[in-house]
């Protein structure tokens, strides 16, 4: 029902995360809730509840519901009704005549007799199947008597599952609670109430209503509508034809109607079925029964076109002859005269025939029409034009008037092909260091007829080509599998088409592939060598002339810990054909007084392994002491209580980027010649000596020195004294 199936419309508003008057141990047992729902009219508010399942029912209308409306915002409880319950049945009886058969729905599922008792089920009394046999029937009844109150607002007042307030006033905002009038002290039915909070008492305006309504045509003037809508339980559907004959809306059904769909897992499925009296366009609109005894805003209109589905009687192909004009060459026009029977009885609607080839290839998989224009509904014979086309089936196809088709059972038309397929194009390998090639190649587009390709392989281009496959390939693709340890540098492929008529096509160029192998490459050696401490490293490379050879890198390090960087690069084809394997390099690297530089070549070839040759290395110092000029100045600052030094430097661009330090060295009164005083960084070029006593005087210089081991001359040498 839509108050069990929640709020999805704008019909109301349904609150149910609040649980007033339960006690917080009472909170994690709830075991029913009361479902609430409240549409505001501005002179009125109407409420519409519904508890759980057919026992909370039962028990709210034995002990009755308080419904009570608070003023959003304030603590002030009015008490619209106490101990609300269903009328009577003496009630019902005074009030509703034996005719009014949603009356007697209401007060049956109330006070009705004549239910199964416990001992009066199919199944085994006591067993599970029996008790579920019982809950069936109940919720059977619950069910009824919701559906009755969703139509009829006075039967939903009279079974005490609706109320309406008529003493809210308009714009005031209120919240409304149901809440049972006994608690049961058992403890086996704990609600949770209904709340409806800060519901404002304006003016309804209805939304529209959309339930997305579709029609499928099952058969002639019969069409099935279909719509979703899991909100709402009940629909009226109304129906009218248009032009040329118009008409009013007609009601469809006589009751409202109740789908019964077992959805299979869509939630609210509808389903209407409908028969309309002639062909044409209709137009149908569905209504929906709210929880307040409204109809819904109408549905979109949806508009059906009734037409003629049966198809014409299909002709049967009797005979087809193959006519082949020119002698000179019978492929230059082949024509196909058809003949066929027509049924005894010719429809009045039937407007013509059509003739039809397949061919998979040829026609991707669907039926192409042979004429431009229909033949007439008393032709039984046609001749077609066939030239290009290949062995493939035929059909001749009845049309009626609104486009039903019937087609007679395909024939088999032979048609012998002398024209051989192109070379493939595009011939090319994907090798793997595994030993797998893929081939591949594309058809030529006019080639649609293609049965299966040959592929052939040669170790040499001058030896003569095997046959790889014995069955045919019937895909532009092959792997093949080449043994790693052949010593042939190179396997040649050639590929050609083969069709359906087993015409043979040219083959294709030939491909020339380098053999996939898992041999390392020679390794590169060392021929002479010698050092300078001027012109650096001179070396003289032998290296690999294997035939699978791709490159060579001359690789240098400084120390066994740094990075390894590319110093050149030489292209084994180049070498070759050069007819030269030695290769001469000089290197002059940045001086290092500490660590040595290490050279190795190492070499390439099409697998994925490399070869390193021999490691040489050298230290390359060049001069330890280095021409660069530190002049020096000083004086005694009073002030300050030192020696103030301050020094300057050209560093040349050579030098720019290697790390050193100052070293300052000192003279002073009781010592016989210079003692290195302390470092200063790079980035600072002074220094204060405060340890000069007073009539005293020392003698200063500064040199640079560099972290590898190198040092700049000393500075001139300054003397300064304290007065």
């Amino acid at each position: 029902m839509l108050l069990l199936t929640g709020s999805k419309g704008a019909v109301a508003q349904e609150v149910t995360d609040t649980t007033a008057n339960v006690s917080p141990t009472q909170r994690g047992l709830l075991t029913s809730r009361i479902h609430l729902l409240t549409r505001s009219y501005g002179d009125r508010v109407a409420l519409r509840w519904v508890p759980e399942d057919y026992v909370s029912w039962r028990y709210l209308c034995q002990t009755g519901v308080n419904v009570l409306r608070v003023k959003t915002g304030t603590l002030d409880i009015d008490t619209l009704a106490y101990a609300l319950k269903p009328l009577s049945r003496a009630d019902f009886e005074a009030k509703y005549p034996t005719s009014d058969s949603l009356a007697m729905i209401a007060m049956g599922s109330i006070y009705g007799e004549g239910g199964k008792g416990p001992n009066q089920t199919e199944e085994k009394p006591g067993s599970v199947g029996s008790g579920m046999e019982l809950n069936n029937e109940q919720d059977m009844s619950f069910g009824y008597a919701m559906l009755v109150a969703e139509w009829r607002p006075d039967l939903a007042e009279a079974m005490a599952v609706g109320l309406t307030d008529r003493s809210a006033r308009r714009g005031e905002q209120y919240d409304y609670y149901i809440q049972p009038t006994v608690w049961d002290t058992n403890g086996k039915l704990i609600f949770e109430p209904g709340v409806a909070e800060k519901v404002t008492n304006d003016a309804y305006k209805p939304l529209p209503y959309d339930p997305d309504l579709q029609d499928s045509l099952t058969s002639p003037r019969r069409f099935v509508l279909s719509w979703i809508d899991p909100t709402h339980s009940s629909f009226e559907i109304e129906r009218r034809e248009v032009a040329p004959h118009g008409g009013n809306w007609t009601r469809l059904n006589e009751k409202p109607y109740v789908s019964m769909v077992d959805d299979g897992g869509i939630q609210g499925l509808c389903l209407y079925n409908d028969s309309v009296p002639t062909d044409g366009t209709w137009q149908y609109r569905v209504m929906a029964h709210d929880a307040f005894g409204t109809l819904t805003e109408s549905s979109p209109e949806l508009t059906a076109y009734a037409v003629d589905i049966e198809p014409p009687h299909a002709p049967q192909l009797t005979r087809i002859v193959i006519e082949r004009p020119d002698n000179a060459d019978p492929s230059a026009r082949v024509l196909a005269h058809i003949y066929w029977q027509l049924s005894d009885t010719l429809e009045q609607d039937l407007k013509g025939y059509v003739v039809q080839y397949y061919n998979e290839m040829l026609t991707q998989g669907r039926w192409r029409t042979m004429s431009d224009a229909l033949l007439a509904p008393t032709d039984t014979t046609t001749t077609v034009d066939m030239t290009g086309l290949r062995t493939g089936m035929l059909i001749v196809t009845a049309y009626d008037e609104v486009g039903n088709a019937a087609q007679s059972l395909p024939q088999l038309i032979r048609l012998t092909d002398y024209h051989a397929p192109s070379a493939p194009d595009s011939l090319r390998a994907e090798v793997f260091p595994t030993g797998y090639v893929i081939l591949s190649w594309k058809p030529r587009p006019e080639d649609t007829d293609i049965a299966y390709y040959d592929l052939a392989f040669a170790n040499d281009s001058t030896h003569e080509f095997m046959m790889i496959n014995q069955g045919g390939i019937p895909d532009a693709l092959y792997i093949d599998s080449l043994a790693p340890d052949v010593n042939q540098k190179y396997v040649y492929y050639k590929v050609r088409a083969v069709d359906h008529e087993n015409n043979f096509g040219p083959w294709t160029p030939i491909l020339q592939v380098l053999r996939p192998h898992n041999t390392p490459p020679s390794a590169a050696h060392l021929d002479e060598s010698w050092h300078n401490d001027q012109r650096g490293m001179h070396m003289r490379w032998i290296l690999g002339t294997d035939a699978d050879m791709s490159h060579h890198v001359l690789w240098r390090r400084l120390g066994t810990e740094g990075e390894w960087q590319a110093l050149a690069r030489w292209d084994a084809d180049s070498l070759r054909q050069a007819g030269n394997y030695a290769v001469t390099i000089d290197d002059n690297p940045p001086y290092n007084q500490a660590e040595r530089y290490y050279y190795q070549v190492e070499s390439y070839n099409s697998t994925e392994y490399t070869s390193q040759s021999l490691a040489v290395s050298w230290l390359h110092q060049g001069p330890r002491i280095l021409d660069i000029p530190v002049r020096l100045s000083g004086d005694w600052i009073e002030r300050e209580g030192a020696v103030r030094l301050i020094w300057e430097t050209t560093m040349p661009a050579s030098l720019a980027g290697q790390d050193y330090y100052y070293c300052v060295f000192r003279k002073g009164p009781a010592d016989s010649s210079f003692r290195y005083l302390l470092n200063v960084e790079k980035g600072e070029q002074e220094y204060a000596d405060r340890t000069l006593d007073k009539g005293q005087q020392a003698e200063y210089y500064v040199l640079i020195h560099f972290r590898d081991g190198r040092e700049s001359q000393p500075s001139n040498v300054v003397t300064i004294g304290r007065n």
